[in-house]
């Protein structure tokens, strides 16, 4: 007898087992899905999403004067700014602003320190590539590329 009521409370107790696990799997089977399809669907960034530095694109072109706090902030020590004056009487513009985003921390303190403003985030965040040495990018050149948003 006792053995009998052993068996009953095992196939009790794994038919209860079962069921718990089902209404878990019907509980979540009848939520809205989670998951996106990421290269045919993308999540909206948000607001404070911090992607790599850009030079920020006014309409008479940038603003950066090359005055070096950005290079002089950045703690990895990975910007390279030349500037160029056309004219004596001219203000510096910068010619050259290279960045090698491979080591780029994204810390931000290039943005927070530029007088001019000229340095943005941006809301790229698919920067990968084969090579390390293609992590190196000229901002004056891309932004150049890129049309004109305030």
């Amino acid at each position: 007898m006792r053995a009998l009521w052993e068996y009953l409370w095992g196939v009790l107790s794994g038919a209860w087992s079962l069921a718990a696990g089902m209404g878990v799997t019907l509980r979540y089977m009848l939520q809205p899905v989670a998951t996106v399809q990421y290269p045919r669907q993308r999540l909206p960034l948000p607001e404070a999403f911090r992607g790599p530095i850009r030079l920020r694109a006014f309409p008479d072109g940038h603003h950066c004067v090359a005055c070096g706090e950005c290079w002089r902030t950045c703690p990895s020590g990975v910007i390279k700014v030349q500037g160029l004056k056309a004219q004596a009487k001219d203000h510096n513009r910068a010619r050259y602003f290279f960045i090698d985003f491979s080591r780029c921390s994204l810390c931000g303190l290039c943005v927070e320190v530029c007088p001019q403003q000229a340095l943005a985030f941006s809301r790229e965040y698919e920067t990968v590539g084969p090579s390390r040495y293609l992590g190196v990018k000229d901002l004056i050149a891309a932004l150049e590329q890129e049309e004109v948003v305030p």
